[in-house]
């Protein structure tokens, strides 16, 4: 059971140094959105499928994902969790909006419509039967958009697979400060070359797919 990024920085360092657990079959990421690249590279580097479960601290279990098709089935039994858009209106399948929960056994301090302020995509019915409502992607909390000049707010790539391929770079943060201005903050093992940096920079770019300009602290 771990966290994406240390799966991620564990993946890397057992990749590097020739590290194989034979005997571990499964992974289970908890607390942080699970990329696909992430998913993907744990799986082939630990020969071991990577199972996500959507939860929080406030609620417990959301949703776990199911092991036929991969959507994510609600917790039904316990929680009443709606996806809406900006209107406030229920989403349908395939459309993203805000998740609202309702716990319907905590009558100590009930959460009645608790905005958790994650974003997530309504999924279809599951072929495996099982009937309860489905989540397709959990794109992530709020505070994670990026908003473009044009004014659409999506979730963005940053490049990072790269970035280690590039500078010796341990930790990495990128914040919008406005329309057209990104600092991106950097964790090192030694001071970056002014190439460095701008290869650095052009892969976010061209990640974000749009040239921001890049004050680099």
């Amino acid at each position: 059971i771990i966290y994406p990024s240390t799966l991620k920085a564990l993946t890397e360092y057992c990749l590097k140094q020739s590290i194989i657990f034979r005997e571990l079959k499964h992974i289970r990421t908890i607390g942080e959105t699970l990329s696909t690249e992430n998913r993907q590279a744990a799986s082939t580097v630990f020969n071991a499928k990577v199972e996500d479960v959507y939860s929080s601290q406030e609620v417990g279990i959301i949703a776990l994902e199911c092991p036929l098709s991969g959507l994510y089935h609600v917790s039904a039994e316990n929680l009443i969790v709606e996806v809406l858009n900006e209107h406030g209106e229920p989403c349908k399948s395939s459309e993203t909006g805000r998740l609202v929960i309702t716990d319907l056994h905590n009558f100590a301090t009930p959460l009645i419509r608790y905005d958790i302020r994650d974003f997530a995509e309504v999924g279809p019915p599951c072929p495996c039967g099982r009937g309860s409502p489905t989540i397709k992607r959990i794109h992530g909390r709020e505070r994670n958009l990026i908003m473009m000049p044009s004014g659409k707010k999506h979730w963005p790539l940053t490049g990072f697979m790269h970035f280690r391929d590039i500078a010796p770079i341990r930790q990495y943060q990128l914040i919008q400060e406005t329309l057209e201005m990104i600092e991106v903050r950097l964790v090192t093992a030694r001071a970056l070359t002014a190439d460095e940096e701008q290869k650095i920079g052009s892969v976010i770019q061209r990640a974000l797919d749009y040239p921001f300009q890049l004050r680099f602290t």
